[in-house]
């Protein structure tokens, strides 16, 4: 990068944040709240197995495609299953409430998030969030809940977009919000797939952020094992 970065983008799960519990526990437990409150009875163990089966398709038509399947859509396409009929919207955005308070309550900011997002904020340098969630209201919420929510200008999801990384456009919408050249961004994220094959063909300066033993393999710019030891780094790139 031969000139100061005007924005740096972060990927948001396992990257500045991830689940205290583990993520199919997070969606049982959102799963056996619903079921108390459908209007047939229907176990929270049989929402969780309806819920996987449609996992299983969405995942393979948003991974092969890089388009999203929003949660309004695959929550009334699990409730149609489990309850044989067309489900009530009310019902439909109840059951949204609970897998974003659900999902929400159980995540937890990495001990390097905030550090690194205090040295950026202080260098007065704007940052947004690039995240693939089939829920908009989630990332946010989650923000909130962990307490970095002030330090993004913009959050742009892949259920608000409607497109997925590793797609260019995405990025190029996220840029675009941030009225900057690629060359003029830098994205940190967890994931060779999605963050650095998604980031680095438009030009955008790309850190791998991955927990990993040994050399790894990767097309990122710079890669470090945590937050903590990125730092160092995106301030030197701050600097210039």
């Amino acid at each position: 990068m031969g000139r100061r970065a005007k924005v740096v983008f972060f990927d948001l799960g396992e990257t500045l944040v991830t689940q205290n519990i583990e993520d199919n526990l997070v969606t049982r437990r959102a799963l056996d709240e619903l079921s108390g409150m459908l209007p047939k009875r229907v176990s929270g163990a049989k929402l969780y197995t309806i819920y996987q089966r449609g996992f299983k398709v969405n995942h393979a038509i948003r991974s092969r495609h890089h388009v999203e399947i929003p949660v309004h859509t695959w929550m009334t396409e699990l409730l149609e299953n489990a309850l044989e009929e067309e489900p009530a919207e009310s019902l439909v955005a109840r059951a949204i409430k609970i897998i974003v308070r659900t999902r929400a309550a159980n995540s937890v900011a990495f001990k390097d998030a905030k550090p690194t997002l205090d040295m950026i904020a202080n260098r007065r340098v704007p940052m947004g969030i690039i995240s693939n969630v089939s829920s908009h209201e989630v990332a946010v919420e989650i923000l909130k809940h962990v307490r970095l929510d002030h330090y993004f200008k913009h959050v742009t999801t892949s259920a608000y977009t409607g497109i997925r990384k590793p797609d260019p456009g995405i990025f190029l919408y996220a840029l675009r919000r941030f009225k900057v050249a690629p060359s003029q961004a830098i994205h940190v994220g967890d994931s060779e797939a999605h963050d650095v094959r998604g980031a680095k063909p438009l030009g955008i300066t790309t850190i791998l952020v991955q927990d990993h033993k040994g050399n790894l393999a990767t097309d990122a710019d710079y890669c470090f094992r945590s937050l903590g030891e990125a730092a160092i780094t995106l301030e030197s790139l701050l600097a210039n």
